[in-house]
């Protein structure tokens, strides 16, 4: 007996009888898609700002957030210390979108209500919970009464790359803080009695903004005091700090204005538009929940007709807007399944686990506006050629990665080819 090596894999077939194709042209369903409102709460970051696109409309960001007594410390206070001022402190965390050549207007307002996370709601028969939450939070369109006074507010050039911003608060307020600490008040001393006294803090920035800009979610409000030496007369300084208090407690809240813009009908309540409407272009945007919803109402059919086996499916999805500027396309590109009430479920992912699209730049410079995204979805559309197992009802969207669309503000504009968005499918199959 012996053994004989073979080279690559055969099958028992002739091969004349296999034929290696390639299809483009099956029809894909694209439209806008308004998720429902986003959980933002424990991003690690807090993003303020306004911004204005004619395409998307205005956007403003505003945070809340509660404080905490966890730094503060009463004990061994010189004597007859005296009340300076109270100032509060925010740190850049280098992200913004916009332009932050202009000046922003940064205002804090003192929170009237509970800061308090919404539970889920019980699901609707086979409804499914968004792939992203999971537990009770606190979502991009929740309010808490505040103040209308503002406590502090200031005006600056954003300048993300740098570290802190800080402007001083209302004196009223620092000297009604500054005795409780002389008094060594319970509200002080004990968190919780804190949080029931002081509610939390709002930042927001008013006015004709043209930016975003990112804080980490930390933050000192220093009750500033003096006092003088008794050991050589000199004039001291010190402040008694609160930091920043439970990270599920701080979350961003997000209004979309869009009128006079092709996404005016996108709702709540009404949470898809068709290309028709928007010059057969679909659009993306994190914070808001703006995604390219996808269905393929033939590739079923086509797959399980004439002895098809698939053998790769690229999803390609085109833009042209420009590297150039301060709205650039999003690094990367996620896409999810949805349920047939549009609720994303999970990531689709390759075979070997991979999950976003990056972008590639179409001119050979990369500074040209032309660009794409390419997924490989042969795993999604192989689901399509069995006759059981998979709901024709779901969908696909394309969006942000998870973390950019609950933490950031980018967008994408995907692009038309002539009556249609400019989104193929490619596949390559063997007829047998």
């Amino acid at each position: 007996m012996s053994c004989k090596d073979e080279d690559g894999l055969t099958i028992n077939m002739d091969e004349d009888k296999l034929k290696v194709n390639a299809a483009d042209t099956l029809t894909i369903i694209a439209s806008t898609f308004l998720l429902d409102p986003l959980p933002t709460a424990e991003k690690d970051v807090m993003t303020v700002g306004n911004i204005q696109d004619p395409q998307f409309g205005k956007m403003a960001l505003s945070s809340y957030f509660r404080l905490s007594t966890a730094e503060l410390s009463l004990n061994n206070l010189p004597e007859d210390i005296t009340y300076d001022s109270l100032s509060i402190e925010f740190y850049y965390n280098q992200y913004s979108y916009g332009d932050t050549s202009k000046a922003l207007q940064f205002e804090v307002y003192r929170v009237l209500q509970d800061i308090e996370p919404k539970k889920l709601p019980i699901a609707i028969e086979d409804d499914e919970y968004p792939v992203f939450v999971s537990e009770a939070t606190l979502y991009a369109n929740q309010t808490f009464d505040h103040d209308p006074i503002a406590l502090g507010r200031t005006t600056v050039y954003p300048r993300p790359k740098t570290d802190t911003l800080k402007f001083r608060m209302d004196d009223n307020l620092g000297r009604t803080l500054f005795n409780m600490a002389i008094n060594k008040d319970s509200k002080l001393m004990n968190n919780d009695e804190f949080t029931d006294y002081f509610k939390g803090l709002v930042l927001r920035s008013d006015g004709n903004g043209h930016a975003v800009v990112g804080l980490q979610d930390s933050v000192k409000v220093r009750i500033h005091y003096s006092y003088y030496s008794e050991t050589d007369g000199k004039k001291n300084s010190d402040a008694l700090v609160l930091g920043m208090g439970p990270r599920n407690y701080q979350y961003n809240h997000i209004v979309a204005d869009r009128s006079g813009t092709a996404l005016t009908n996108l709702t709540e309540e009404n949470q898809e538009v068709a290309t028709s409407i928007t010059d057969y272009r679909t659009f993306i945007q994190g914070g808001t929940g703006i995604v390219t919803r996808l269905k393929f109402p033939t590739l079923r059919s086509f797959l399980t007709n004439d002895h098809k086996a698939l053998s790769k499916a690229t999803l390609i999805v085109e833009t042209e807007q420009s590297l150039i500027g301060n709205q650039p396309p999003p690094s990367s590109l996620l896409l999810l399944e949805a349920n047939k009430y549009g609720t994303p479920t999970a990531i689709v992912k390759t075979f070997t686990g991979e999950a976003v699209a990056n972008y590639q730049a179409l001119s050979p410079t990369g500074a040209g506006s032309k660009g794409k995204y390419e997924f490989d979805v042969t795993s999604y559309v192989s689901k399509y050629g069995v006759t059981s197992g998979f709901d024709e009802s779901q969908s696909l969207m394309l969006s942000l990665p998870i973390k950019d669309l609950l933490s950031s503000v980018q967008q994408l504009s995907i692009t038309k080819n002539e009556t249609k968005p400019a989104i193929k499918l490619h596949l390559l199959y063997v007829n047998y």
